[in-house]
């Protein structure tokens, strides 16, 4: 092994490490008890204690959290993916003033912050009633997702022959036909690509719902996850419980999916 495998060897070995400290830490308070904390804040667990995570579940209204996680994430990446593929298609194939405008507008859409448009965003969801609902917050998203959606999409079709589109109407072929028959199926390496990266972003996210979810019946597993923190800091073994169950859902996704996001990327997804 030369000098630069053991460079290199030792930077990503220091970069997991760091990565995956805190995972270490979540682990060992939710498998402790305050005793076992309390003796030894960093070492093993002398015993595995599942009694946090019985608590935790009957305390901190999980079903419900995951249930709200679910839809909302399910309807925004929904909307994403129908939103994009459709505008990205008109983009790409329609080269006229007008749509290169449309297109300008949403890669604009990509470089103002989410922290200038929050408050227009929540005044805008009181006045039309779309606080504490799921299809409210679901259309929220759906309209920050399209932005990057539309970019993919329109770069991917860019690069896909008319020649395809051309013989078909010879054929006969409508444009909504040979857009569901003809381009969607070619469509899927960019398809799992923008749901599996809304899907991540969407079911972490903790700002957007902490805005628009104030009850506490519509909230999700990192916003219940806040609160849970808050109501009993005193005890962070059932805290850390809790982020534990919280967490298993979107690493068993992510472990489910991540090869898609290779192929998306690997297939050309950012072409444009």
């Amino acid at each position: 092994m030369n000098k630069t495998h053991i460079a290199t060897f030792t930077i990503v070995s220091a970069a997991a490490v760091v990565f995956l400290f805190p995972f270490y830490v979540a682990l060992l308070m939710a498998f402790k008890s305050a005793k076992q904390t309390f003796d030894s804040f960093y070492s093993l667990p002398s015993s595995i204690y599942l009694v946090n995570f019985k608590q935790a579940w009957s305390v901190s209204k999980y079903p419900s959290a995951i249930t709200n996680s679910f839809i909302i994430t399910v309807i925004s990446v929904a909307l994403i993916v129908l939103v994009s593929a459709l505008a990205g298609y008109s983009i790409a194939r329609r080269n006229k003033p007008f749509y290169n405008f449309i297109f300008i507008v949403f890669l604009a859409g990509l470089v103002v912050p989410f922290q200038i448009t929050m408050l227009p965003l929540y005044k805008m969801g009181k006045e039309l009633s779309m606080l504490n609902s799921h299809w409210g917050i679901a259309l929220i998203y759906g309209g920050l997702g399209v932005q990057m959606g539309v970019l993919f999409y329109a770069g991917f079709i860019r690069a896909i022959s008319r020649e395809i589109e051309e013989a078909a109407r010879i054929d006969g072929c409508s444009t909504p036909r040979i857009f569901v028959q003809i381009i969607l199926p070619l469509l899927k390496p960019v398809t799992a690509t923008v749901l599996v990266l809304n899907a991540l972003y969407i079911w972490n996210d903790f700002l957007l719902p902490l805005l628009y979810l104030q009850d506490k019946n519509y909230r999700t597993i990192p916003l219940q996850q806040y609160f849970f923190f808050g109501q009993y800091s005193s005890d962070l073994n059932l805290a850390f419980a809790y982020a534990v169950m919280g967490m298993i859902p979107i690493i068993a996704f992510f472990l489910l999916t991540q090869k898609y996001i290779i192929k998306g990327i690997a297939a050309g997804a950012v072409k444009g």
